[in-house]
């Protein structure tokens, strides 16, 4: 699941992609959250893009295609990117040439995902 337009445009052909527009970064990860305590288990790490998460407004998270046994190290990884996410509080407001960065970045880091 996504709030990045450009990343659910890229990835719509190949995966199930779940867009949520107009969602915040902390949105995307509470969703992914509640799919891991369902049993999805976490395909991609959702703070691993080396740039601040109180900066970077965009989250994509990959999680199986269906659920199975709860995952635990999906719990803690999901659950500890939540509680850095309200640590760190609101993202700052940044002019569209930097969104559109972030965006890029974003969609970079799921391609090279290996996953």
């Amino acid at each position: 699941m996504t709030n990045n337009p450009m990343a659910a445009q890229r990835f719509a052909a190949a995966f199930d992609v779940d867009f949520r527009e107009g969602s915040s970064a902390m949105d995307v990860l509470k969703a992914a959250r509640d799919m891991v305590h369902l049993g999805y288990r976490l395909r991609t790490h959702p703070v691993t893009s080396g740039t601040a998460p109180d900066g970077n407004p965009f989250m994509s998270v990959v999680v199986t295609a269906e659920a199975g046994p709860m995952d635990f190290d999906s719990v803690s990884i999901i659950e500890g990117a939540v509680g850095l996410y309200v640590k760190l509080g609101k993202i700052r407001e940044l002019p569209q040439a930097a969104l559109d960065d972030f965006m890029l970045i974003n969609c970079e880091m799921l391609a090279k995902g290996g996953w």
